[in-house]
């Protein structure tokens, strides 16, 4: 019961024997890794992009300036907005044959939102995914 658990002991959560008020920061290539592939971050990037689909405006740039707003509280530069979207049409192409992005969409306990166009769910979920795993975004300056 003391121990968090193991994907949090990665991200150096402390056990819950005492209080602590102050957390150790560190920043470890199992941290992303985790942010990359655990079913529970996984699931997370999901509704988020389905959030930055409902929520985010018509087109790409409206879109990544709301996700950035809502996880690190500023608009995306634009060296960030041409990467992501050099991301984001690739993942378009990878997800336009075959059935891989359902595996994708199909992590974690809920069900993704069938009202929207799967592919492009999927590919939002990695520029999510993306945005999550910035260092901005996991760690307090």
């Amino acid at each position: 019961r003391t121990s968090p658990p193991p994907s949090m002991m990665i991200f150096d959560a402390p056990n819950r024997e005492v209080c602590t008020v102050q957390r150790d920061r560190s920043n470890t290539p199992l941290q992303a890794l985790t942010l990359m592939n655990d079913p529970q971050f996984v699931e997370a990037a999901r509704h988020f992009a389905e959030r930055i689909l409902h929520e985010g405006g018509d087109d790409t740039d409206a879109r990544l300036n709301y996700a950035f707003k809502l996880a690190v509280s500023r608009p995306a530069s634009e060296k960030e907005r041409s990467i992501l979207t050099d991301i984001l049409l690739h993942q378009r192409q990878a997800f336009a044959e075959g059935e891989e992005y359902l595996g994708l969409l199909q992590v974690g306990d809920s069900p993704f939102d069938v009202t929207l166009d799967a592919r492009e769910l999927a590919a939002w979920s990695v520029i999510a995914s993306a945005i999550l795993n910035l260092d901005e975004t996991i760690t307090r300056n």
